[in-house]
């Protein structure tokens, strides 16, 4: 068995390597050093951990992608809507991901934005730009219904977290499973959902069957006063309409850290929106993450070795 794998990553654990897989051969990607045929024909494991992203990533995938001999891929992120890990499933080689490393992070930001959005911070933060005293009421979070879309790790952490702001969560899957904490709707019944909802938080995957989700029409069903988090994929989205909603003022304010397209081009209207947070898709980017994926993998490397089921494995497409 030989793992392809960052230099970066084999520095830091390799006496960790060579104790869940003593027999195992290791194939790194260093810079400037070429990865020969010889070497390659060899892989059979490859990790795609947080340090190839996103300067190395080409010849990371470049490289596995030659791999004749590949036969498990474990990717640092949740997401697997990249073409390039279809190729990987259309070969045959199994695909895992890290899903659940990020989730903390990730609610945190959507928490940050709510209560950001609800205070009034971006006009604060102009406020103090301008050295000028401008208190003014704002609204609380206890209350307040968060309609939840996707329960996914990061829906389960952003309805843990609302509920212990005392906030009303609903969520909205596919199908209820009967052991979710807060009421469930339908993904069909996503209209009716955000209707009456504070904030909508999106936390879905993107799907065939998840983009564009967020239309006009749905877009349309919110209430003025409610505020959009996005911490999906931009794609999810219809990025004019919701732009044309927060600019008019049809509403109240967005945490965006998802766009469509990456980067958010800078002439982009949403940049200007006074009622508009942005982050450059960077709410997983905590000192923690990189641990837990590392967890995660070493966890399915052992499994590995053993011909055990693996964790977070995505099913051929």
């Amino acid at each position: 068995m030989a793992l392809f794998c960052t230099d970066t990553f084999l520095d830091a654990h390799a006496d960790r390597l060579a104790a869940a897989a003593p027999d195992l051969e290791v194939v790194a990607l260093r810079r400037g050093v070429e990865v020969h045929a010889a070497e390659i024909e060899r892989v059979t494991v490859a990790f795609f951990s947080n340090d190839v992203w996103p300067e190395r990533a080409a010849p990371f995938m470049r490289i596995a992608l030659d791999a004749p001999n590949l036969r498990w891929l474990h990717s640092m992120s949740a997401g697997v809507d990249s073409p390039v890990f279809s190729m990987f499933l259309d070969r045959g080689v199994r695909v895992t991901t890290s899903s659940g490393a990020s989730a903390s992070p990730i609610a945190g930001t959507v928490m940050l934005c709510l209560l950001a959005l609800g205070r009034g911070l971006p006009a604060w933060l102009r406020a103090q730009a301008r050295h000028e005293w401008s208190p003014a009421p704002f609204r609380e979070l206890d209350g307040q219904r968060v309609v939840v879309v996707g329960y996914g790790p990061i829906g389960q952490e952003v309805v843990r977290l609302a509920e212990a702001f005392r906030m009303d969560p609903i969520v909205v899957r596919r199908a209820a499973r009967g052991d979710e904490p807060c009421p469930v709707r339908p993904l069909a019944e996503l209209s009716e959902a955000v209707r009456d909802a504070d904030a909508v938080v999106v936390a879905l995957p993107l799907t065939p069957d998840t983009r564009g989700l967020f239309d006009a029409e749905v877009i349309a069903a919110m209430s003025p006063h409610a505020v959009f988090v996005n911490v999906g994929r931009g794609e999810l989205v219809d990025q004019a309409a919701l732009t044309d909603a927060l600019a008019s003022g049809r509403l109240g304010g967005a945490g965006l850290d998802v766009f469509d397209p990456e980067p958010l081009p800078a002439e982009d209207p949403l940049w200007d929106l006074p009622n508009v947070i942005i982050s450059p898709h960077n709410s997983a980017s905590s000192d923690g993450t990189a641990a837990r994926v590392v967890e995660i993998f070493f966890d399915n490397l052992a499994r590995f070795v053993r011909n055990q089921p693996l964790h977070n494995e995505v099913l051929a497409r």
